[in-house]
C-alpha cells in the first residue's frame, strides 16, 4: 500500500512540475509590453479611448505606456538603457529617432516577425532598423476669432507667419522641436539658402523672435494660449491643430506649400526584455486597424499602404503615393548637425524677447 501511494504521489508530483514548466514560458510569452513614447494623443488613445485594452483583447498581451513629453527625451531615455534596456517599443519623431540608430540600440526589423512590415511603404522604412508608422504634416495653426475681428487675412504661405501684425501673437516650437527644425529649414530656404545653408534661417529667425510669445514644444499648451487669447497663431502639426480645434478652441488648420511630412517613426530595443511582445505590439501598431484609428482620430497620415479613410478623413489626410510629393529634407546631414544647431539656438534665439 505504502509503495502505491508512493508511486502515486510521484505522478502527481511529476504531472505537476510538467503543468509549471508549460504555464511557464506561456506566461513569460505574454508579460507586458513596455512602450517608451509620447504622452499627448499616444497616452489618449491607449489609456483614455481604450486602445491598450483592445490591443490586450487582440494579442493576449498587456502595454504599458512609458510617457515622455518629447522626443529627444524619448531617445535620450532610450539610450541610456543601452546596455540594460527596460523598454521595449521606443516611437518618436524621425530626427531623434535617427540619433537612436546612431547608438545602435534597435534591433533589425524582419518581415517574418512583424507581418504588417509587407503593406508599409517605401518611403516608412529606416533602414532595417525602424519603420514609420504614421506622418504629421507642418501646418501654421490659428485662432479665426481673433482674425476675424482684428480684420487680418488667414496664413496661406510659411512667409505669412513673418508679417508684423503678428508681434507678441506668435508661437514656433524651439529647433530641437522637429516643428521647429523644419521652420529652420523652411526660413532657410525662403531667403536663399537650405539645410546644407542653414545660415539664412538663423537670421531669419532672429529677425522673428521678438514677434514669438512662446517657443513651447506641446500643442496642450498652443491650445491653452490660443483659447485665452494669448496668441493667435503658431506653427506646429496639423493633427495637434486639428485636435486643438476639436477642444472647443476656434481654431483652424492651413498647410501651406511646400508640405513638410514628419514621420512618427517605432523600433524595438536591442536585447529588449520582451522581444517576442514588442514584435507582436509592433505589429498591431502598424495594422490598418489602429492607423486607420490615427488617421480618423487625429489627422495623421497613415504609411500603411492598405489604409483606406472615407469621409472628411479622406479630404484632409494624404495617403499612400501622395506622400512622396512632398517637401524632401537631407536627415542624414541634419543629424550631423542638429546639435550644433540646438546650441545655436539657445544661445542667440531663445534669449530673445
Amino acid at each position: 500500500m505504502r509503495r502505491v501511494l508512493a508511486i502515486r504521489t510521484a505522478i502527481l508530483v511529476l504531472a505537476a512540475a510538467m503543468l509549471v514548466a508549460a504555464i511557464g514560458p506561456a506566461r513569460a510569452q505574454k508579460k507586458d509590453v513596455y512602450f517608451l513614447s509620447w504622452g499627448g494623443t499616444i497616452q489618449t488613445m491607449l489609456e483614455k479611448e481604450g486602445w491598450a485594452d483592445t490591443f490586450a483583447k487582440d494579442t493576449g498581451y498587456k502595454v504599458t505606456l512609458v510617457p515622455k513629453a518629447t522626443s529627444a527625451e524619448i531617445i535620450a531615455t532610450a539610450v541610456a538603457q543601452k546596455d540594460k534596456p527596460q523598454v521595449d517599443v521606443v516611437m518618436c519623431d524621425l530626427v531623434a529617432y535617427l540619433q537612436g540608430v546612431e547608438h545602435d540600440i534597435f534591433a533589425s526589423l524582419k518581415q517574418q516577425e512583424v507581418p504588417n512590415l509587407a503593406k508599409m511603404l517605401d518611403l516608412a522604412k529606416v533602414r532595417d532598423k525602424g519603420i514609420a508608422t504614421y506622418a504629421d504634416l507642418l501646418g501654421i495653426v490659428y485662432n479665426r476669432d481673433i482674425f476675424k475681428r482684428e480684420k487680418w487675412a488667414p496664413p496661406k504661405s510659411w512667409a505669412d507667419i513673418e508679417r508684423p501684425e503678428f508681434k507678441g501673437k506668435l508661437v514656433i516650437p524651439p529647433v530641437s522641436n522637429t516643428y521647429g527644425l523644419y521652420t529652420l529649414v523652411e526660413l532657410a530656404r525662403l531667403n536663399g539658402g537650405s539645410e546644407k545653408n542653414i545660415e539664412p534661417g538663423f537670421a531669419a529667425l532672429k529677425k522673428l523672435a521678438p514677434n514669438v510669445v512662446d517657443w513651447t514644444t506641446t500643442f496642450a499648451k498652443i491650445g491653452e494660449m490660443m483659447e485665452s487669447e494669448t496668441v493667435a497663431i503658431a506653427v506646429f502639426g496639423n493633427s495637434s491643430g486639428w485636435e486643438i480645434a476639436k477642444r472647443g478652441v476656434p481654431a483652424d488648420v492651413v498647410i501651406p506649400q511646400p508640405i513638410y511630412i514628419s514621420p512618427t517613426v517605432a523600433g524595438i530595443m536591442q536585447n529588449a526584455p520582451n522581444p517576442e511582445g514588442a514584435r507582436v505590439f509592433l505589429n498591431w501598431l502598424i495594422s490598418e486597424k489602429v492607423l486607420t484609428y490615427r488617421a480618423e482620430r487625429f489627422g495623421q497620415s497613415p504609411m500603411n499602404r492598405d489604409v483606406k479613410l472615407s469621409g472628411e478623413a479622406a479630404q484632409r489626410v494624404p495617403t499612400g503615393e501622395a506622400l512622396n510629393g512632398l517637401a524632401k529634407i537631407d536627415y542624414e546631414y541634419v543629424l550631423a548637425h542638429r546639435d550644433e544647431w540646438n546650441a545655436r539656438f539657445e544661445r542667440e534665439i531663445a534669449p530673445i524677447r
